[in-house]
């Protein structure tokens, strides 16, 4: 039991990890989105001048 109970604190230490580390790759993953399509928009604007 309280090798089980190791085991369980050893998955949920590493999940918030991995949970903490997934949602910054994806916010910088959806930054990047966002910041290709403000240069996809803009950049015709500045090749006319």
């Amino acid at each position: 039991m309280e090798k089980l109970r190791w085991l369980i604190i050893g998955i949920l230490l590493f999940l918030v990890v991995a949970i903490d580390f997934t949602g910054r790759m994806m916010s910088m993953l959806a930054d990047g989105v966002l910041v290709a399509g403000v240069v996809a928009v803009a950049l015709p604007m500045f090749k006319k001048s």
